[in-house]
């Protein structure tokens, strides 16, 4: 799955279930005693905040990062309001997670922007700059990696405290250490991070990505991704962090997600700097990462696979090697809904509105010109020549399948749909 097409799951079942646990890691108010009312919020007063207001969040900010990268608990839990015990238990929870991650670097960044504050219960003005925390983990990134928090501070004994912290979305969001308890294992050019009490150790995990990783390398050698040296890889198996957009909303929400972080800092070019990769698990589908080599050997595909080509042959070759055997491994769908179903190779733009079909259409394309047209090299050469065929102002690589098809296979597309078609007929029924 890479981004937001889709990887056809059942989740429904499992989002209620799973709902507590994703929440484990705000600092949301305690239980209150069955038929006990809540107490009213205090009154907190509009608050114009000055250029000092900004320094002294700034200053906090830098010493809650100092006293991270030093392993001080108690200089880290001095920069939060000590009244709320539910605030001071998720973030001794955060800390433990840092010291577990080889952090490189670790700071904060107060942009002179404010937000709406978020509501707390203990009393004083309210302040909410815009955050961002700027991290670089060891083995994982190649550079810090910018990431937007949603803080709230309060004033408290004449200094700001942090009063609320919580997850901010974002397309890129990639923060293992925020929410519950971790484990952490880390190998060449990766980190891996499972939940403390998850199905599958870390250490353990990390061996199966790394055996994987060295099969799915030595497959796609003869790619050009436009990567020099090592992908460094941070593979997330939590329930923490946000993947980009939507991706697992829904009933066919993503298994997992592969997308890149962007190094933190300006730009030089138009092209911005990688900082690493992400693979990361959907807690909503039961840790397929740590428990499912098929759906880790899919997201290793994503990263070291072809980078300019349509989505089609992009999810089609990650089934492929994923291992898969037939078309929508594992799942419900049958072969005669693919046999009845309109034969035409989705284009980009509507690739994924029915995520099981799609899957099943873009595996059997590849397979057959794998398979019967020559082997995997010649289908890779094939990859690392499609962007020539673009059409020129297209933003849909498929719109260059046609012309790609002739020069590297001297096929039609009706041929591929024909040959994709055979392929699904001769599958076994059932």
């Amino acid at each position: 799955m890479k981004n937001r097409a889709r990887v056809p799951i059942r989740l429904g079942v499992l989002l209620a279930a799973t709902l507590a646990v994703l929440a484990a890691g705000c600092a949301d108010l305690p239980d209150l005693p069955q038929g006990a009312r809540p107490a009213p919020a205090p009154s907190h007063p509009p608050y114009a905040p000055t250029p000092a207001d900004y320094e002294a969040v700034q200053d906090l900010l830098t010493q809650r990062a100092d006293a991270a990268l030093k392993g001080d608990e108690d200089g880290f839990l001095a920069t939060v309001d000590r009244r709320d015990q539910k605030l001071v238990e998720q973030q001794q929870t955060i800390f433990t997670n840092l010291q577990r991650l080889p952090m490189k670097s670790l700071a904060y960044e107060v942009k002179d922007t404010e937000n709406t504050p978020d509501e707390v219960r203990n009393d004083g003005v309210l302040f909410a700059p815009k955050v961002v925390e700027v991290a670089q983990i060891d083995e994982a990134h190649r550079a810090p990696a910018a990431h937007p928090t949603d803080m709230t501070f309060v004033r408290h004994d004449g200094r700001w405290v942090i009063g609320r912290d919580r997850a901010a979305p974002s397309r890129r969001y990639s923060r293992p250490w925020f929410g519950g308890p971790i484990a952490v294992a880390a190998g060449r050019s990766v980190i891996v991070v499972t939940e403390r009490d998850g199905p599958t150790g870390a250490a353990e995990l990390l061996d199966r990505v790394s055996t994987a990783r060295t099969e799915i390398e030595e497959a796609l050698e003869p790619v050009w991704r436009g990567e020099v040296g090592e992908t460094p890889l941070l593979v997330d198996s939590t329930y923490n962090g946000q993947p980009p957009g939507d991706t697992f909303e829904g009933d066919d929400g993503a298994a997992a997600v592969t997308y890149w972080v962007d190094a933190a800092g300006p730009r030089k070019s138009n092209t911005p700097i990688l900082a690493g990769a992400v693979i990361k698990d959907n807690p909503a589908a039961s840790n397929r990462l740590a428990t499912d080599d098929r759906t880790l050997r899919h997201e290793l595909s994503h990263v070291y696979g072809p980078a300019l080509v349509p989505t089609w042959v992009n999810e089609g070759l990650a089934e492929y090697l994923s291992g898969c055997e037939a078309n929508i491994c594992g799942e419900d769908e049958q072969r005669d809904r693919l046999l009845a179903h309109e034969r035409a190779i989705p284009g980009d733009e509507e690739w994924g509105e029915d995520g099981p079909v799609d899957y099943a259409i873009s595996h059997g394309a590849v397979s057959w010109l794998i398979d019967e047209n020559g082997g995997l090299k010649k289908f890779l050469e094939f990859c690392n020549d499609f962007f020539l065929h673009k059409p020129s102002g297209s933003e849909d690589f498929h719109d260059g399948t046609g012309k790609a098809l002739r020069a590297s296979y001297g096929l039609t597309e009706k041929q591929l749909v024909d040959g994709t078609w055979a392929w699904f007929e001769a599958l076994p029924a059932g």
